[in-house]
């Protein structure tokens, strides 16, 4: 494997304590139904999809020697952790508001104890792994390809989706480099990843569109205008996210190819995470 990647930042586990209450906006990124009810979508599924990560890493956790792996590992386990407690704060506050969340929520845990039950551990781990590439490339969007995106959402939710999107960026290739280590086929890799992909397509937009029922937008010219100019349109998220996300499918790939350390930095003191 090629090794020529930016140095790993470290990662820390920082403990925040968001809290929510009815000031917040309904539609709290841009003022978008569309664009709010996307992320609240993303929102709903980290709870339990996140303690799955946790579960499928531990699994191989005692096969790894190498003690600087050992301690990202730890922080990995910490930082999701915490990624699932803080949005089940957001969670909670979006079904305060009438919006079907716990749908959502019930859907993936149903998943993930299927994934349990009929997936082994190497492909509980290579999901994983195609998991932790799919939310750091679009942490990487907001990050470095449209840092002033989060600026649009309202300030009682920004630092949360800030903080999400900086510990993404930081653990991202421990998951990847534990696979390495210890399942090392690459074959399942590119494969899940397709598997997931699809998956992850139709499980987001069915759930967008389950969230908006509640909104009364579904019939607005407009909102589906919005939403090809933020997603397909020529300068959209998915024809920005897709030069990484093909990246995943070389042999020699590494997270850290994707070299992003320095506007971490520089993003990190903008949203007050340091």
């Amino acid at each position: 494997m090629n090794t020529a990647f930016a140095p790993q930042p470290d990662i820390q586990v920082r403990h925040m304590n968001f809290q929510f209450d009815e000031k917040v906006p309904d539609y709290w990124y841009d003022n978008s139904p569309l664009l709010t009810l996307f992320l609240t979508a993303l929102s709903a599924t980290f709870p339990e999809g996140e303690k799955q990560f946790i579960n499928s890493v531990r699994y191989f956790q005692d096969q790894i020697d190498d003690p600087q792996l050992q301690k990202q590992i730890r922080a990995f386990i910490g930082q999701e952790a915490h990624h699932s407690k803080e949005h089940d704060a957001l969670n909670g506050l979006m079904k305060s508001k009438g919006f079907a969340v716990a749908r959502v929520e019930k859907r993936m845990v149903k998943a993930a104890k299927f994934m349990r039950k009929r997936f082994s551990k190497e492909r509980q781990l290579a999901h994983t792994v195609c998991a932790e590439h799919l939310t750091a490339i679009i942490a990487d969007f907001f990050l470095r390809k449209s840092p002033d995106e989060l600026e649009k959402l309202a300030p009682e939710v920004r630092k949360l989706w800030a903080w999400h999107v900086a510990e993404e960026i930081e653990h991202k290739a421990v998951a990847f480099d534990v696979y390495r280590q210890t399942v090392d086929d690459d074959f399942l890799r590119r494969s899940h990843m397709l598997l997931l992909t699809f998956l992850f397509v139709l499980e987001t937009t069915a759930s967008t569109l389950q969230l908006m029922k509640h909104s009364n937008n579904l019939n607005d010219p407009k909102m589906w205008v919005q939403g090809f100019r933020y997603f397909l349109a020529p300068r959209g998220m998915i024809w920005r996210l897709l030069p990484d996300y093909l990246d995943f499918f070389r042999k020699d790939f590494h997270p850290w190819q994707h070299n992003n350390s320095d506007q971490l930095k520089f993003f990190m003191e903008r949203f007050a995470l340091v």
